[in-house]
């Protein structure tokens, strides 16, 4: 199988819990898109180990600003495969009030009618009533409801693992 640096690497020799220690160790060295070309598991652990590195580290506006920001939609998957639907819905609707640069863009070409941009004044920032909004849902997110998204995480790791 392959790993995000592009080598081969038995996974069979991990759990889940351990695969998400080597990740964690890894991760940073390598690009987004390098994530993708790896086995959906693999891309599940990444996505969220770093959401939960921005989230923790820099909060939700920094999040949908940074690069890992036009991952959401990866992000939003990677909840619902670990059986986190609450998590997925609440990001889900934080990315239709504010999407991330890269959707935005996608927005304004047409390709995600779905979601309303009369969340942003005319110089593209983010209006009072947008924010307080997405600063509530972000209280909703694991981090502040109790949630432990980790032991989902693993089982679902090594679930997949096991089925290799």
């Amino acid at each position: 199988m392959r790993w995000i640096d592009g080598n081969d690497i038995n996974i069979k020799q991990f759990t889940g819990e351990a695969l998400c220690e080597k990740l964690v160790t890894e991760l940073w060295g390598n690009a987004y898109d390098q994530w993708l070309e790896c086995a959906d598991f693999i891309q599940t652990a990444s996505f969220l180990i770093a959401f939960d590195t921005e989230l923790t580290m820099e909060g939700i506006f920094t999040f949908l600003e940074n690069s890992i920001g036009h991952y959401a939609p990866n992000i939003i998957q990677a909840f619902r495969a670990i059986g986190d639907n609450a998590d997925a819905d609440t990001l889900e609707e934080i990315c239709r009030l504010a999407p991330p640069d890269r959707m935005r863009g996608e927005l304004l070409s047409g390709d995600y009618q779905e979601y309303a941009l009369t969340t942003f004044h005319d110089n593209h920032e983010l209006n009072e009533e947008a924010e307080a909004k997405i600063t509530e849902l972000s209280k909703q997110l694991y981090l502040h409801s109790g949630v432990d998204i980790w032991p989902l995480l693993f089982t679902y790791l090594d679930e997949q693992i096991e089925q290799l």
